[in-house]
Parts: C-alpha cells; sequence; structure tokens
C-alpha cells in the first residue's frame, strides 16, 4: 500500500507494533483521508464493508480507523465507538461478499488513560487489509444494494468504484510481476530462503552499548576523545560535522530488518500458511 511520505514510518511500527501508544500517534497526526487510509464514524453496513475491503485489497492494502470522523477542515472528531465488534461477528458479515484469499486484521484499542485527552473512555477498531497481489483481482461474490456480483471494485481518492479498464489492466499487471518476476519463473521456496538467509546476514544480531553509567570514566573519556577531535578539526581549517540531507530518514539496518519482515511473509504465504 502506498501512503504518504510523512505517514510510511508510523504506519509501519503501527502495523508491527500495533499498541496504544502507535495508535494514538497516528491518530494525532491528523493528515485527513488517502487512497488507502479511511476513517468511519461506526461500523458500516456489510455490503458497504465488504465492497470498501474489496476496493482496499485490489488498490494494494489499506487502513480503516472505525470510531473517527474526517471533519470538512481536515481535522478528526475521535468520537470513539459504542462498543467493539467481535472479529467472529465482522468474519460473518463479509464472508458471503468476499474471497478467502483476502487477508485482513482487526485490531482494538480501548483507551482509560491517555496525554492525548480526547481519547480518554473511548475505544476504536483499526481494519488492516494486506496487499495480497498473487491473488489479484479481487471479486464481489454476492449481490446486495451498495455492491454488484462479479464486480471488480477500487479505490480511487477516498470512494470505492468498479475498475476501469485501463485501472484492470494495472491490477493484472501486478499480479503477473509478482507471479513471474524478472528470472520469467516464481522464486523456488528455496530460493526465498536464500534471500532471507542474505537479509539476515546483511545485519548485525547485536550492537555495542555501554553498560556502564553515563558518567562513568568510559563514558566521560568517549565524549572527551569527541571534543578533542571537533577541536583538532576547527584548529586546523577543518570540517563542521553537519546533517548530509541527501541522507535518508530510514537507516540501513531499519530498512534490511523491513525487507526481512516483508519476506517472512511472503515465505508464509508461499507455504500457504496466511
Amino acid at each position: 500500500m502506498e501512503f504518504p511520505k510523512q505517514f510510511k514510518d508510523m504506519i509501519y511500527q503501527l502495523l508491527q507494533e500495533p499498541t496504544l501508544d502507535n495508535f494514538r500517534e497516528f491518530l494525532q497526526c491528523e493528515t485527513g483521508e488517502h487512497n488507502a487510509i479511511d476513517f468511519k464514524q461506526e461500523w458500516i453496513e456489510k455490503d458497504k464493508l465488504a465492497k470498501l475491503m474489496l476496493a482496499l485489497a485490489n488498490y494494494g492494502g489499506g487502513i480503516v480507523v472505525f470510531g473517527v470522523h474526517e471533519n470538512e477542515d481536515k481535522t478528526f472528531s475521535c468520537d470513539g465507538l459504542p462498543e467493539l465488534q467481535a472479529k467472529e461477528v465482522i468474519s460473518s458479515w463479509v464472508k458471503s461478499y468476499i474471497s478467502s484469499n483476502l487477508k485482513y486484521e482487526v485490531y482494538d484499542y480501548s483507551y482509560q488513560s491517555s496525554e492525548y485527552e480526547v481519547l480518554i473512555g473511548k475505544q476504536f477498531q483499526i481494519l488492516v487489509i494486506e496487499d495480497t497481489p498473487e491473488f489479484l483481482p479481487f471479486i464481489s461474490r454476492k449481490e446486495s444494494t451498495n455492491i454488484k456480483q462479479a464486480a471488480i471494485y477500487i479505490r480511487r481518492g477516498t470512494s470505492d468504484e468498479q475498475v476501469t479498464e485501463e485501472e484492470l489492466s494495472g491490477i493484472l499487471e501486478r499480479r503477473i510481476k509478482y507471479i513471474y518476476p524478472e528470472t520469467g519463473k516464481p522464486l523456488s521456496l528455496q530460493e526465498h530462503f536464500e534471500q532471507l538467509k542474505v537479509l539476515y546476514n546483511s545485519i548485525k544480531p547485536t550492537v555495542p552499548k555501554l553498560t556502564d553509567q553515563e558518567n562513568s570514566f568510559v563514558a566521560q573519556a568517549a565524549r572527551a576523545l569527541e571534543r578533542l577531535k571537533l577541536q583538532l578539526a576547527s584548529g586546523y581549517g577543518g570540517y563542521e560535522y553537519v546533517k548530509n540531507p541527501l541522507y535518508p530518514e530510514e537507516s540501513y539496518e531499519e530498512f534490511v530488518s523491513t525487507l526481512i519482515e516483508k519476506k517472512k511473509r511472503k515465505i508464509e504465504r508461499v507455504l500457504d500458511l496466511r
């Protein structure tokens, strides 16, 4: 799923660790709705929910937050939900409309206390639709008031619409590229594991950490050495160290860690574990 740049790190953190704190920060960001992000004041009708899930799945995955609605000035009203819906109930709502290959998860959030005062005493749920290009396109399986049978929906802006010919071509192209990478054939399970091994070898399992207290002799010596380096550089016409504007916000190891999680999910799908 594609998100605005300022959202990516927070979305990744939220999905990797869906905690109350991360969800609070997600709401505080207040960037408004986006193709892959939607806000609903409450759970919507079964067929509308299924249509939204199908559209997000065909778009490339996405997130729906229930208990929040967007105001005209692009701020949020975090009203919360009167009650949390059980996951099995939600599944029963959409089961007849969507394929079992459409992967999603529902997370519950209930705030008894929070420094973000508007959340105190309120509860929310977040629906996460995974990106599973190997199963594209997702087609509606049942006719109802708000959904057509055998239709293919996609997110267009913040609405769920039937695909155009061009959009359908893009969906099918994504599936083909996923199933047949540049080698011309799908990777074998062994090849997936070899790639995962390379990724694990690209990141250190341990990092150095001073076990002494901040004011210990070792810590003081380290700080003194850094000060000496700067003084020498300054005294002999050296350079002042400033942040490189071209250096990525995400560190190398953070990027590798992201790739490892994605590769693990891919292997799970190859083994039909998800």
